[in-house]
């Protein structure tokens, strides 16, 4: 799920130092020294808080376009261009026309090429083919996993807070009915195919007005036999803790790994059941989100949603960004997130700041990410795009999920006009 709060804060973790409380992740401490030299018009010091900031979260959007200004400001026009065509490159919305601080790049000759380039660098990208449309509306579907062996989806559905089967011809029945063995608003899957279970995350929010005061700030990991549907265990949180879960990923020992956006961080649980262990501390994964285990098996790939993909070793829980510094591509604003056949590759759902993509990043040595590949992007279809599914025949993902609408809608009591949405195919080869 799109972590709304984040996206207010523009880069992260105040909220989420607040509720863990826990020491500030060091992009924070750059960003919060960023703005302070700009404050004070010290623009080698505001430089050097932004790349300090980039070299922990690479192609981070907003420290770029700020690094761009103090570049500007230091009368390093060139270099502050390179910055700014990166932006464009990248495919993110900048309001370049809004930014003060860039006022002595304006008269440039090369100035109108870059706002054209950033113009049309926000066109639509590409096509998809549909999979399917849900065949009722409002149900705000959060979480997509595909079942190989009776070649099926299940849906997470947050509004009408149940899961849903859905074939490939649109056919639909309710897995598990709204409100069913507590399950929440529903968000993550994962489809276990040998051990034929079903894993799910939900979680009850303030902002999406369908519980009451007691059901606030939990969340449960339920497991579902895929065959017959019948519950075999459930984890739920206490509300004294607050953590919201978001997604979940299989694990080779047969558990799973839990993002918990918060809280800015992943947890891990067993096959059988029980209370989950801490993989990462608090704020070590600031928006924590979409989530998939790397192509040996000894580590993860967490979304840290504003700062880009983080590398989580899977004994020692150490986290590093996932990309080198200077990368030529962004990496933020994952969603869903997922390890393509071939091991390879990443393929990633973006929904952050204009990006509403699909893109392909490319794994080089010691598992870092070397390179980025769009496949299909800003889709007149496209709203709230969220999570997918891998398949041999392509990647299957939600489009118009509709979730942030659902979740930042005024009136709490409104939970019909959000229609229908559709799960469309691309082809990752």
């Amino acid at each position: 799920m799109r972590p709304t709060f984040l996206i207010v804060l523009v880069l992260l973790g105040s909220a989420v130092a607040a509720s863990a409380q826990v020491a500030p992740h060091p992009v924070e401490v750059a960003w919060g020294q960023a703005m302070a030299a700009a404050e004070a018009a010290d623009w080698p010091a505001y430089l050097q808080a932004c790349e300090r900031g980039l070299e922990l979260a690479p192609g981070q959007p907003a420290l770029q376009r700020r690094r761009a200004e103090a570049l500007a400001q230091l009368g390093r026009g060139d270099e502050a261009m390179a910055d700014l065509r990166a932006l464009a490159d990248w495919g993110v919305a900048a309001d370049l026309a809004g930014s003060a601080l860039l006022e002595p790049l304006r008269g440039r000759a090369d100035w109108p090429q870059l706002i054209a380039a950033t113009t049309a660098a926000l066109a639509p990208r590409g096509s998809a083919s549909s999979t399917f449309t849900t065949p009722e509306a409002d149900l705000v579907p959060e979480g997509v996993a595909w079942d190989p062996v009776d070649d099926v989806f299940y849906l997470g559905i947050v509004a009408q807070r149940k899961i849903m089967r859905i074939g490939r011809d649109g056919v639909a029945t309710d897995f598990i009915a709204p409100g069913a063995h507590g399950y929440l608003a529903g968000l993550g899957l994962a489809v276990d195919a040998k051990a034929r279970r079903l894993w799910a995350v939900s979680t009850a929010q303030v902002d999406d007005g369908l519980f009451d005061a007691a059901t606030y700030g939990t969340s449960v990991v339920h497991v579902f036999d895929l065959d017959s549907g019948a519950l075999q265990w459930r984890h739920v949180t206490a509300q004294a803790d607050s953590l919201g879960f978001n997604d979940i990923c299989l694990l080779p020992d047969g558990g799973a790994a839990v993002s918990v956006t918060d809280r800015g961080q992943v947890l891990r649980f067993g096959p059988d059941g029980g209370a989950p262990t801490a993989l990462t501390p608090p704020g070590s994964v600031p928006g924590a989100n979409g989530l998939c285990v790397g192509p040996g098996g000894d580590c993860l790939y967490v979304s840290a949603y504003v700062l880009g993909l983080q590398r989580v070793d899977l004994v020692t829980g150490a986290v590093t960004a996932a990309t080198m510094p200077g990368a030529d591509f962004t990496t933020v604003g994952v969603d869903g997130l997922y390890l393509l056949p071939g091991a390879r590759e990443l393929i990633a759902v973006q929904n952050y700041n204009g990006l509403d993509r699909v893109a392909c990043f490319a794994l080089g040595e010691g598992g870092r990410l070397e390179g980025c590949r769009v496949l299909v992007a800003r889709l007149p279809r496209f709203v709230d795009p969220t999570t997918g599914a891998v398949a041999p025949d392509g990647f299957h993902f939600i489009a118009d999920s509709h979730v942030a609408t659902f979740y930042q809608r005024p009136d709490k009591a409104v939970r019909t006009g959000f229609g229908t949405s559709s799960v469309l195919r691309v082809d990752y080869r």
